[in-house]
């Protein structure tokens, strides 16, 4: 017997040995399955004054809505089919009414009908609430979102009463995440019948925004299954930690060089710190936030860590390098730059050379007599060539010339 129901029994044995007055002890309120049994689980008591009156024709009778209500059951007229399953004589009313209909969900009270002076009616009542569909499990925790920290030792249970406890329902979890333990019937405070359920697990990051969910199945009267849910959120401090830098490789001077964190953490990361290892292997802060944007100069140049925070911890990435290349130009380049120099260099002063050889011979024909042929052939040949150049004429203009020296002088007409 569990610490609350063993409670309530004592609670209950106290007040009628005490009081000695009239007393009852049944649920106050029962969920029931339209079309299916309702069973009352009910014990009662009176002052030791009538206990002689108590024998096997005292009559428990159920009214409907009031203590003065109709009679739901009687020995004379019953609105429902049912019939006591308790032993009187040991002070139990349990009570099974069959076949209970939609349109009977009311409040209903016990009258005991005994020899005089042993009648009485109870006044506290049972709720019975009727159900078209079947009513969804209970899970424990009750929420709808489970809050638990990493590494915590989880247990979930789901429960159900079981108004008619003839007919049982099928109990599935979805999904399974540990150690089952196999649905049970147990009794609750009340002499309820419960169909009870658990599974234990260790809440790991893979079970963050998982959603667990407790089943019920009716094979009788085609009901359909119906289920509880529960969002599991697994808290964590921020692991996986790495840090990127963009661009990767050496970077010219001047550019510009973009650091960045990621991190995996639950709830988010809420702060970002970025540290630049000082070379003595002391880390100096830099700035905060997920990103750093920094210029490249050589006081840039290091290896950078990040470091990150949240409600439940810290965590820091491994180093990342930022290199500077100040130079431009690679020394190959530099060879072939300085090779292309000199070449042209070489290039020009042969032309120069030749240009000047070409003009000091050029001067050496000012002022010399008429040449021959036998001076020309003496000559080079790019002097001849420009010689034979300037002399070349056509045999037409060579013609003209020659009429041109024969031909008459005209006389200029004779005036009047």
């Amino acid at each position: 017997m569990s610490g609350p129901k063993a409670l309530v029994v004592i609670i209950w044995m106290l007040r009628g040995a005490a009081s000695n007055t009239w007393d009852i002890k049944m649920p106050q309120k029962i969920d029931a399955i339209s079309g299916f049994c309702v069973q009352i689980p009910c014990q009662f008591e009176f002052p030791d004054s009538f206990k002689k009156f108590l024998n096997k024709s005292v009559e428990v009778m159920w009214k409907k809505t009031t203590v003065y209500g109709a009679n739901v059951l009687s020995s004379e007229f019953s609105l429902l089919k049912g019939n006591v399953i308790g032993n009187i004589l040991n002070k139990n009313c349990t009570t099974v009414f069959h076949n209970f209909p939609a349109e009977f969900s009311d409040i209903y009270f016990l009258r005991l009908q005994g020899p005089e002076p042993l009648i009485y009616s109870y006044k506290d009542g049972v709720n019975i609430t009727v159900h078209k569909d079947v009513p969804p499990p209970i899970l424990d925790p009750h929420v709808q979102v489970l809050e638990v920290l990493e590494g915590t030792k989880l247990k979930l249970t789901c429960s159900t009463v079981i108004s008619c406890p003839s007919i049982q329902p099928l109990m599935q979890w979805n999904p399974l995440l540990g150690e089952q333990l196999t649905p049970a019937l147990q009794e609750d405070e009340f002499g309820q019948t419960l169909l009870v359920s658990s599974q234990m697990l260790n809440a790991t990051p893979l079970n963050d925004r998982l959603k667990v969910s407790c089943s019920l199945l009716y094979s009788q009267g085609a009901k359909r299954p119906v289920e509880t849910s529960i969002i599991l959120r697994v808290l964590y401090a921020p692991k996986n930690t790495i840090a990127l830098v963009s661009p990767s490789g050496p970077v010219s001077e001047g550019s510009v060089v973009i650091l960045s964190c990621h991190s995996d953490a639950n709830p988010a990361v809420r702060r970002y710190e970025w540290y630049k290892d000082s070379g003595s292997g002391e880390l100096e802060l830099q700035n905060q936030g997920q990103t750093l944007t920094m210029t490249a100069r050589n006081n840039v140049q290091g290896l950078y860590v990040c470091k990150v925070y949240n409600n439940h911890g810290t965590d820091q990435s491994k180093a990342v390098a930022v290199d500077i290349n100040s130079c431009q130009c690679s020394i190959a380049l530099y060879v072939v730059c300085g090779l292309l120099t000199l070449f042209l260099i070489l290039i020009t002063a042969v032309d120069l050379v030749k240009y000047k050889s070409l003009l000091k011979r050029l001067k050496g024909f000012e002022g010399m007599p008429p040449l021959t042929y036998a001076t020309l052939r003496k000559t080079s040949d790019s002097v001849y060539n420009v010689i034979q150049t300037r002399g070349s004429g056509t045999e037409e203009d060579y013609e003209n010339r020659n009429l041109s020296k024969h031909k008459p002088m005209l006389e200029p007409w004779p005036r009047s």
